[in-house]
Formats: C-alpha cells, structure tokens, sequence
C-alpha cells in the first residue's frame, strides 16, 4: 500500500514490485488535478502502471485523470470482470425488460444523460430522475428551484423529455422527493 498515488516515494515502490505484483495507491479524489484531469497527473499515474483495468462500473463514467486520462498512456486498457457482469446485466435488463419496467437515473447534470433518458423514455414505463439533475425537470414544470443548478440551456430539451414522458403515460407526478417521469 502505497501512502499517495503520485510521490517520489511511490515511484521506487512500483519499480521494486516483483513480476505480477501489485501495489494498491491512495485515493486519486485527494488530488485536485484528478477531477481535472490535468496533463502531468494523468502522465505520473500512467508511468506507475503497465496495462489499466477498470472494474468501477459507477466511476467509469467520469473523464477523469484516473479514469478516462491514463487510457491514453497505457496499453491495454479494458474493463475489468465485474465491469464486464454489470454491464451484460445492464444490456439484457434495457434490451428485454420485464414489465413493468421502471429505471431510476441520478446525476447532477441532465447533459450528461441526454442519451440514457432519450433512449430510457422508449422503453420505461416509469423514469424516476433524481440528483441534482432533477431541479431543471422541477423548473421546466414552473417550479421554484432557488439557486440549485440548473442548465438553462437545456431547459427547452428537459421540457421537450416531459412532453414526450407525459405521451407515453408514464407523466406526471408532482415533484416532491424525485421527479417522476
């Protein structure tokens, strides 16, 4: 176990590992350049490794350093087995869903998650959104949102998804906890 992920004390550690080794690294979120994914960070993460697996299916979506940046520099760079099960799971669950069929998206940012509930609102017959992300849904509906986040330019899309969710019949529920769609 290594003290930080980025160190000259944790360059020698890697170095000194034995073929087949493995040396675990601090938490990359210590570091600011992570979210960042700042050039020289991403490079003093790749040098410390010969391949990249990713096995944090609730990560992997993150552009950042550690997840998205060091694919560039190492080779291969693939997803790990509970990565692989999550993702078949998630496949066969959208491509032949039981009914009723309900999915549950969080996340601070609609934008984000354009393409999931574009292509969730053809198949669900209940969207529960929940997250930062549903104070534009609350503000499209004429909602007081205050000073929560919201994208304003996604303002019309977000009231475009609600028309489109109230045609299907799987809209409205009033905002209380979550916006339902």
């Amino acid at each position: 176990m290594a003290n930080d992920c980025i160190s000259e004390e944790v360059e020698p550690q890697a170095a000194a590992l034995p073929e087949g080794g493995v040396l675990l690294l601090e938490n990359v979120r210590f570091h600011k350049e992570e979210e960042k994914k700042e050039h020289e960070f991403v490079e003093k993460l790749a040098a410390l490794a010969d391949l990249y697996v990713n096995d944090a299916f609730g990560t992997a979506h993150r552009a950042h350093a550690s997840t998205e940046g060091v694919t560039k520099f190492l080779k291969p760079a693939i997803a790990g087995f509970l990565m692989q099960k999550e993702l078949d799971y998630l496949v066969g669950a959208v491509a032949n869903p039981k009914k009723p069929f309900a999915a549950i998206v969080g996340g601070s940012k609609m934008s984000s998650k354009i393409g999931v509930i574009e292509s969730l609102l053809e198949k669900v017959d209940i969207l529960i959104l929940g997250g930062g992300m549903i104070f534009i849904f609350y503000k499209a509906q004429g909602y007081s949102v205050g000073s929560s986040l919201v994208e304003e330019d996604k303002l019309e899309l977000a009231t475009t998804f609600l028309e489109k969710a109230k045609t299907k019949g799987v809209f409205p529920a009033p905002p209380h906890r979550c916006c339902y769609c």
